[in-house]
């Protein structure tokens, strides 16, 4: 039987008195990917800051991880307990290298899994090539393989991931594709947010569908992909 790992119950967000999300419920399991889809507006990032409690965000609900509520806990708090997230935007930081990003985000871990500097420069030896650059002076691709490379390191129990595709070349978004799917190998589960459809239908095995900030879709990813009415539907393509 799949083991939750992450359980979002009646969720409620707002940004000052305008309500977002409205009692949002979905989980995620333990080695699952799984993607949060929707058009514009629709509340798909707000939902990745709400889990996590970012930015001026108030929250009511339940958000379960590993079976302890954190709705009221600090951002680092839910971090450390092995949540990492990779921004729509990526927020490198200018005074930064490569180097230093991946070394300052660091987690080590003893497991034989352990995501350690050494095998994210493995993974993408773009970026190795570049250990010493300021990560904002690399290309679009090359900063979100440092966004992604630098949650990683962290070694979490799930990723939170905005947007990866956009603003990168197809060659790029074939290699963040693979890197998804390889992440339930490593016992790391995936929660993406994703405007292209092909993406998160070919990185992920769950779907779900936001609209107006309220969950009204549910379905294994290949179910949805032969699903063309509710694609119409929720999605317009």
């Amino acid at each position: 039987m799949l083991k939750s790992l992450l359980s979002v119950e009646n969720l409620n967000a707002y940004y000052n008195k305008a309500h977002i999300l409205q009692d949002v419920s979905f989980q995620v399991n333990e080695a699952e990917r799984v993607a949060i889809l929707g058009r514009n507006g629709m509340g798909k990032s707000t939902l990745l800051k709400s889990i996590l409690g970012l930015e001026k965000i108030r929250r009511d609900g339940d958000v379960f991880f590993d079976g302890r509520n954190v709705i009221d806990m600090q951002t680092f708090k839910t971090a450390n307990l092995g949540v990492a997230y990779v921004p729509q935007g990526w927020q490198l930081f200018p005074s930064l290298s490569v180097e230093e990003h991946i070394e300052m985000a660091y987690n080590p871990h003893t497991s034989d899994d352990e995501w350690t500097p050494a095998s994210v420069y493995e993974l993408f030896p773009e970026i190795e090539a570049r250990r010493k650059v300021s990560g904002t002076k690399l290309s679009g691709g090359e900063q979100q393989m440092l966004a992604i490379g630098r949650a990683l390191v962290r070694n979490p129990r799930l990723i939170l991931m905005d947007e990866p595709s956009e603003g990168i070349s197809t060659f790029v978004i074939e290699r963040v594709i693979e890197v998804c799917k390889h992440m339930a190998e490593r016992n790391v589960s995936l929660l993406l947010v994703e405007q292209n459809l092909d993406v998160a239908l070919r990185a992920t095995e769950k779907v779900y569908i936001l609209v107006n900030g309220r969950m009204v879709y549910e379905a294994s990813a290949k179910d949805f992909k032969a699903d063309k009415e509710s694609q119409n539907k929720y999605l317009g393509v």
